[in-house]
């Protein structure tokens, strides 16, 4: 499925809700312009092996996936979910993309086997 975006009227932590369903080592671009990062959720529960949801300040054409240095880098257990909420949010200033892998840092650019839903909270 591609990633999705919507709209939540009234929200207090942010305004927009960008969702992939089946997230992986593919940079898929989350916005185009500067904003706020208020929430992460990662649903990792289809795999066996811990996977790492990694934010990169550039648009997704500018992103080479275990050589471009992520920006932020949020782990998730194996079989399990996970949400990182910042009360004050984060800013970033360009655009913002996320891969998803099974590796941590800068490098590693193997995709989870199975499916991983990512949902990010931005304004």
């Amino acid at each position: 499925m591609a990633v999705s975006s919507a709209t939540v009227p009234g929200s207090f932590i942010g305004t927009t809700v960008i969702e992939d369903t089946d997230s992986d080592n593919t940079p898929e671009d989350a916005s185009g312009s500067g904003g706020t990062l208020h929430q992460v959720y990662i649903d990792n529960s289809a795999n066996s092996a811990q996977v790492y949801v990694k934010l990169y300040e550039a648009a997704k054409g500018s992103v080479t996936v275990g050589t471009t240095p992520p920006s932020f880098i949020f782990p998730c257990p194996a079989s399990k979910a996970k949400q990182f909420n910042f009360a004050s949010g984060a800013a970033w200033s360009t655009a913002l993309s996320f891969a998803t892998v099974t590796a941590a840092g800068t490098g590693g650019n193997t995709g989870p086997t199975d499916s991983v839903i990512v949902r990010l909270t931005i304004g």
